[in-house]
């Protein structure tokens, strides 16, 4: 069931409204708000509009979504944000490493990889190679206390380490969702996802971390501010 189809139901009990009543309120058919509320039709933009005004919520509620600064995952989320322990190695070898991540870093390099949870909601996906001028050794250590507090922040375990975060280059590219994307997103194959590259430096514009970043478009939505 989808976050829409979900909430939807959610809103009407709350309203205290039974779904013929519901249907009947904003002059669409019982059946089509079955459908609606079962994630097998979503409704239009008009006939969503209605329902949210007639639950007294609204429409992004409905749909889930929620924003991002993008000044990191914990920042943005604070107590709603949790952790799903993916995958924690170093690699040893060039061989080891992906094709694009060969060009960015030599071995030994740390490898990261989380689930990203608003929620409970899985929305981004998180691989974060960590150079070698870090103690990756010790990182690794400490990173593995993820899996008993899935609220630790990557950026604060490097503070911890004296290479605290200071900016980051990122680039976006949208595109379709590959299996993996789909088990872990728990999403659709027709919803897009956000692939997102960052580079992180810290104060002395030193390499701190590689990350790739697979965001739900759905839900989530992205904001930046910057001079011009």
């Amino acid at each position: 069931m989808t976050i829409l189809a979900q909430r939807l139901k959610e809103a009407r009990v709350a309203a205290n409204f039974k779904q013929k009543e519901a249907a009947e309120k904003i002059e669409i058919s019982n059946g089509s708000l079955s459908l609606y509320e079962k994630g097998r039709r979503d409704p239009d933009p008009q006939t969503l509009s209605k329902l949210a005004d007639l639950y007294n919520v609204s429409v992004d509620w409905l749909l889930g979504r929620f924003s991002s600064t993008r000044k990191g995952f914990g920042r943005d989320h604070k107590n709603k944000a949790t952790k799903k322990y993916l995958d924690l190695q170093i690699y040893n070898t060039l061989a080891d490493l992906p094709d694009n991540i060969r060009k960015e870093l030599q071995p030994p390099v740390l490898f990261y990889q989380v689930l990203q949870l608003r929620d409970g909601v899985p929305i981004t996906i998180s691989k974060s190679y960590l150079p070698n001028s870090l103690p990756i050794e010790d990182l690794k250590k400490a990173l593995e206390e993820v899996k008993e507090n899935p609220t630790l922040s990557l950026y604060k375990t490097l503070e911890s380490f004296g290479r605290k975060p200071i900016s980051c280059d990122e680039v976006l590219i949208v595109g379709k969702p590959v299996n993996e994307e789909i088990d872990l997103l728990g999403i659709e194959e027709n919803v897009p996802v956000a692939r997102i590259t960052r580079k992180t430096f810290d104060a002395s514009s030193k390499l701190v971390e590689y990350c790739q970043l697979t965001s739900r478009t759905d839900v989530y939505q992205f904001e930046y501010q910057f001079m011009l």
